[in-house]
């Protein structure tokens, strides 16, 4: 439970919650949460993952924490289930993978190194900073065609979202306190 994931999964949670007000079905929808303890898959977590899937009827994983990935992707595949990568566009791993939350890393690397190189120092050092949708194109879901595999929304709808979150008519807190 590191602040990187916290704000990961808590965005996540925003998100699903919103999408389920949106669609009138908040009182349907329940979210499992749980910290891995690490940033690898092992028989313990798919053990989890498997539960949820075949007790719980949860549809989806969203695997935040590098590795942790194989363990909901091998426990998807069992039950046909789906999971939502983390960190850059994992689609090529499997079928099951739907979409991506992905760290822009490089534009965050650019947007630091030109302002060092630039001489603004003190814009970024010995500071903690932020690099959201509300800074810059620093997060995302992976767009092209071969990566989408969201059936009931759309890159549009995502794009409109995005922009909503850019604007700030949508606000994501990012709180790391439960």
């Amino acid at each position: 439970a590191v602040p990187a994931v916290i704000r990961y999964g808590f965005g996540f949670v925003q998100g699903a919650n919103a999408a389920a007000v949106d669609m009138d079905i908040a009182e349907e929808v329940t979210v499992e949460y749980v910290y891995g303890g690490q940033f690898f898959g092992d028989a313990d977590i798919t053990g989890v993952i498997d539960t949820w899937y075949q007790t719980l009827g949860v549809e989806v994983v969203f695997a935040c924490g590098g590795g942790i990935y194989t363990s909901a992707v091998e426990a998807a595949k069992k039950y046909e289930a789906k999971v939502i990568g983390v960190d850059v566009d994992q689609s090529y791993i499997d079928e099951c993978i739907i979409t991506s939350a992905m760290k822009q890393l490089q534009n965050v690397t650019e947007t630091v190194l030109e302002a060092l190189n630039t001489g603004a120092w003190d814009t970024y050092a010995a500071k903690v900073s932020n690099f959201s949708l509300a800074e810059g194109e620093y997060v995302g879901l992976p767009t092209a065609e071969t990566s989408w595999r969201l059936n009931t929304f759309t890159v549009e709808e995502y794009e409109t979202v995005k922009a909503a979150i850019i604007d700030g008519s949508i606000a994501v807190s990012n709180t790391t306190e439960a």
